[in-house]
């Protein structure tokens, strides 16, 4: 007996599979698709020097990223065409980077597994007039020293005073270097010379007397209190 008409039609309604389950597999989720890079993992680093770590999904495209646990100084660029984290970091330590994929901007839609990053970022070997006994590293890059106050940024070149503010210094010996100063010039000093800064614009002398809320120096050469600006 020949089965019926109803009942060929089910069986081949049976072997279809829904369309909801066929739009799913776009989904970024599972082993489909995942965040992977051609860069060293683990990856190495050294304070104080320029770092770049280029990352992508294998699979599906990303249309937006969530990047957790980057060290000071580094960041992600936001553009998901050609990710990338990079900068300059300014702590030494161990990190878990952790990097996540979404499939839609603004972190919406499904989500890669977490790719994980083990980045060693390296004390800085860059000769400095900080690197002695006189000097303590604080949080986030700044530094101490016992007899030039705090300041962010450690080795030659710029850096950030708490006082004085932006400065930029050439020299490598505590014993003496320049500093140059956009509201006085050139001023040169060292740990058994300050406070007093020689002026290399009039060639004379200053005192330091600033305090945290107020810089300040006596001028040697027009006898008399300067407050330059702190910039």
């Amino acid at each position: 007996m020949l089965p019926s008409l109803y009942s060929k039609v089910w069986t081949f309604k049976a072997s279809i599979p829904a369309l909801a389950g066929c739009l799913s597999a776009h989904a970024l989720s599972g082993a489909t698709t995942y965040v992977t890079s051609t860069g060293s993992n683990p990856a190495s680093a050294s304070e104080g020097e320029s770092f770049s770590f280029a990352f992508y999904t294998s699979g599906y495209k990303a249309f937006s990223y969530k990047v957790d646990g980057l060290p000071a100084g580094l960041s992600y660029n936001g553009d998901v065409n050609g990710p990338i984290i990079s900068g300059t970091p300014s702590a030494a330590g161990s990190y878990e980077v952790l990097i996540t994929g979404y499939r839609f901007a603004d972190l919406g839609g499904n989500q890669t597994p977490a790719y994980s990053l083990s980045l060693n970022v390296g004390a800085s070997s860059a000769t400095s007039p900080w690197n002695d006994s006189n000097t303590q590293s604080l949080d986030a890059g700044w530094t101490r020293s016992s007899w030039f106050g705090d300041f962010y940024g450690k080795n030659q070149g710029w850096l950030y005073h708490l006082k004085h503010g932006w400065l930029y210094l050439q020299g490598t010996a505590e014993s003496g270097f320049w500093i140059h100063d956009e509201s006085l010039g050139w001023l040169y000093t060292g740990k058994s010379i300050y406070p007093f800064l020689y002026r290399n614009s009039n060639s004379s002398w200053l005192y330091d007397q600033s305090s945290s809320s107020e810089r300040k120096f006596w001028d040697y050469a027009s006898n008399q209190a300067i407050t330059p600006a702190k910039k």
